[in-house]
């Protein structure tokens, strides 16, 4: 599925290795098949999510940027994933087999791949022509040939902030990297995170984990904290308040929901206290933009304040209360400022927290 303000070309003869490419000026046709699979095509794109199709061909970014690509699965091709100048995007939660190399990224930066399961392949992942600060972590390297190849090339095998986690029954907080199925160190203290580095070509993951990526990331993961849908009146403004979640919960994106036909959304959020100071501004209307997303993720500790503030944009849900319980915790507004400087002090957000 190709979703949120496409813009792309078709029929590229675009090769590994070469300095060059052809583009035939169409619109985007993900008819283009290869072996009975489509072909993917995105020139120039922003805020673009290619997703949820079964068994796809390569998919290539040319040119692009915030461009996600994610929950496929790509069996049998040359190259899974391709990005080729392309910045400030997503590979997530791919099923990557059987290629020559599943990822390939060409004069690309400040990209993420993450929750990958690539196995089978003849490479791993190319990195090549200044391809630099791209985060690669809570990833799954099974079976594979070849290694990385990554020559010239400085990246970040791990996440960049601590997060907690469940390990054997266990919760601990630490820095996390991938899992590689030829990794030969020691777990001394049970943490799940292996005591020595995995050196990859010249770069090396601090952090390798034990066990594949999802064996620690359950149960905590499936927890959220949802207000629910607010109603009218409306308007934009500055909230602030205290959240207190019953449950541990780990906090990879924030729903702003909007009251119907407006573009309702969170235009910039701070959680802090108890050790806590995660801040967050709005990427503008692309993308799933009722949503701002928290890379990498935190946690909010069960049974603890947190205090809130939400800068709001258009016309978001409210819940006129000044203390809304929930199946997984509370919260609570403190005051919030609309944007012509009114004061109230039982206007919640609504949002939710996933």
């Amino acid at each position: 599925m190709l979703r949120n303000n496409l813009m792309a070309g078709n029929r590229w003869n675009f090769e590994a290795g070469g300095s060059s490419y052809s583009h035939f000026d169409n619109d985007i046709d993900t008819s283009n098949l290869v072996d009975g699979k489509p072909i993917y095509y995105l020139v120039g794109a922003s805020g673009n999510v290619i997703d949820s199709a079964s068994n796809a061909g390569t998919v290539y970014c040319i040119n692009c940027e915030n461009v996600t690509v994610k929950d496929l699965s790509f069996t049998n091709n040359r190259h899974g994933v391709y990005f080729y100048n392309t910045t400030n995007s997503r590979i997530q939660n791919n099923h990557i087999s059987n290629n020559l190399c599943s990822i390939s990224l060409r004069d690309s930066s400040h990209s993420i791949i993450t929750a990958n399961t690539v196995c089978n392949n003849t490479y791993i992942i190319d990195f090549c022509l200044f391809t630099n600060n791209i985060k690669i972590y809570l990833n799954n390297f099974k079976n594979n040939t070849n290694n990385v190849r990554s020559p010239g090339s400085t990246n970040i095998w791990n996440t960049t902030s601590k997060i907690t986690y469940t390990y054997n029954g266990s919760t601990f907080t630490n820095y996390m990297g991938n899992y590689w199925d030829d990794y030969e160190g020691n777990d001394t203290n049970g943490d799940g995170i292996g005591d020595t580095s995995y050196n990859i070509d010249s770069d090396k993951d601090n952090y390798p984990l034990m066990e594949p990526f999802e064996n620690y990331l359950k149960p905590a993961e499936e927890k959220i904290f949802d207000t629910g849908p607010g109603t009218y009146p409306s308007i934009m403004g500055n909230h602030t308040g205290t959240i207190t979640p019953s449950k541990m919960i780990i906090v990879h994106k924030m729903y702003t929901y909007p009251c119907v036909g407006t573009g309702g959304h969170t235009e910039y959020v701070r959680f802090y206290g108890n050790g806590l100071n995660v801040t967050k501004t709005w990427n503008g209307y692309i993308g799933d933009y009722h949503y701002i997303f928290f890379d990498p993720p935190f946690t909010l500790q069960a049974n603890t304040p947190y205090k809130y503030e939400i800068r709001t944009g258009s016309y978001p849900q409210i819940i006129h209360e000044q203390s809304l319980p929930t199946p997984n915790g509370t919260i609570n507004c403190t005051q919030f400022t609309d944007a012509n400087g009114k004061i109230y002090y039982d206007w919640i957000p609504a949002i939710r927290l996933e």
